[in-house]
This record gives C-alpha cells, sequence and structure tokens, in this order.
C-alpha cells in the first residue's frame, strides 16, 4: 500500500496527516524495521522514494523535517545519517524559550530574512496558480495543525508545523529551480522562524498571517498572496528584532 492511501484520519487528533508528516513517521518506522544505528547512512531519496511510493520532494522534506526534529543529519553531497544521541541534542529545536528577547542577531539572520523576504513572495504567487488540490489540502492542513497547537500551547508542534508549511509552499511552487535553489538552505529557514516565537500575541499573529496567505491561494489569487506573503516575512523579522528595507 502506498504512502499517499495511507493520508487518512488521525483517530487520536482527528485530522487528516500531509504527505510530508506520513512519509517522516514512515521513515522513522523503516528505520526501526530495518535496525539501523546511530551514525548509520540511510539510503539515497530516490531509494526512500521507490520504497515509501511518494516523490522525491515529499521525502526531501520529510528528511528535513526529521533533521529539525535532530532525528537525522542531512550532510550536503554525503548523504543523510542517523544522528548520534549529542547531535540530537544539539540540533531539536528550543520548547518555551523566548527567543525574542535576545539583545541582538547575527549577520547571517539578518540575511536569511532578507533573502526569505525576496523569495517567498515570488514563491506564494506561484503556488496560487501551480499548486495541485492535494498540494494546496496538505497546506491547510498544516496551518488548521498551528491553530490547535497554539490552542494547546504547544511551540515544539507550532514550530515544527511552521517549517513544514514553508517546505510545502517550495514544492507546491512546482518549479524545480526554487526547489533546488533553496533546499540546501532549509535548515536556516527553521532557524529563522523559531527565533521570535513565544506564546505571547506574536505567534496568534503568525497564525494569522499564514491564515490569509492559504486563503488567497485556495481562491487562485497571486497577488493577493505574495502581498500576504510579503507582510508575513516582514512581520516574522520584525518580532525578531529586523527591520527589512522594503
Amino acid at each position: 500500500m502506498s504512502l499517499e492511501t495511507r493520508n487518512q484520519h488521525d483517530g487520536t487528533a482527528g485530522r487528516r496527516q500531509s504527505r510530508t508528516e506520513a512519509a517522516a513517521e514512515s521513515i522513522e518506522s523503516l528505520i526501526r524495521r530495518s535496525g539501523w544505528k546511530n551514525g548509520q547512512k540511510l539510503p539515497s531519496q530516490r531509494t526512500l522514494a521507490e520504497q515509501l511510493r511518494v516523490s522525491r520532494p515529499t521525502v526531501r522534506e520529510a528528511l528535513v523535517s526529521l533533521e529539525a526534529r535532530g532525528r537525522v543529519v542531512i550532510r550536503p553531497a554525503k548523504g543523510v545519517f542517523l544522528s548520534t544521541p549529542g547531535q540530537a541534542a544539539d540540533q531539536r529545536p528550543s520548547s518555551g524559550v523566548n527567543i525574542q528577547a535576545s539583545s541582538a542577531l547575527s549577520g547571517r539572520e539578518s540575511q536569511m530574512y532578507q533573502f526569505r523576504y525576496a523569495i517567498e513572495p515570488a514563491i506564494a504567487g506561484l503556488v496560487a496558480v501551480n499548486a495541485t488540490a492535494a498540494q494546496v489540502e496538505d497546506m491547510g492542513v498544516v496551518v488548521a495543525g498551528m491553530r490547535r497547537a497554539l490552542e494547546n500551547r504547544d511551540l515544539t508542534e507550532f514550530s515544527r508545523l511552521d517549517f513544514t508549511f514553508h517546505s510545502q509552499m517550495i514544492e507546491a511552487a512546482n518549479n524545480r529551480f526554487f526547489t533546488e535553489a533553496i533546499t540546501p538552505f532549509l535548515g536556516l529557514f527553521f532557524e529563522s522562524q523559531t527565533l521570535p516565537l513565544s506564546f505571547d500575541e506574536s505567534v496568534q499573529e503568525t497564525v494569522h498571517e499564514h491564515e490569509k496567505i492559504m486563503e488567497h491561494i485556495r481562491q487562485q489569487r497571486p497577488e493577493e498572496a505574495r502581498r500576504a506573503m510579503e507582510r508575513h516575512v516582514r512581520g516574522v523579522a520584525k518580532r525578531a528584532g529586523v527591520n527589512l528595507v522594503e
């Protein structure tokens, strides 16, 4: 049975899994069944896609999601490896820490927001016209999950879903040049998304911004989707202490 047919309602959470979440769970299951050890190299993305019967972009997003959780380490030009306990502790996103209170951000982080501001609005516009119905549905599932994570005050889950949404946007633009250009920087994308988060009004604003982006994507309004993404990136940068020059 393919992974696509396993995308069904979760009996405990009462929600449909996104393809990325289902692929990540399937990879975790494969790791357990295969008895792979810490530090061991995983099969190639092509092999995993064939075994799970999903697309390579879905496998790529699932692996990035697992890396964000500290489960694997992606080494450019070398492959994907199961993380050791030390690596997992270092890479796992912090839960409940108000990073917004940092006195200053590094130049790299400021540059990442500038990069996102230049690129992500264009991606959002393309998603509004290029995304398949299944991709739009998956993104909607993730944004609904962000709203639930907000209500449950689960910052770790919120950050993971936020990252998943932006990864899905890149894929749903259905333009290989964006995918191949941005994939090496997805780890920094995740880092820039967690910086401003604490459980205050900033999280509520973040959810609302994502919901507006989805509203325009569902209605296939590329210019409105582009502007909504601009407002979101400006907002998340400002909440992290970075003022973008328009």
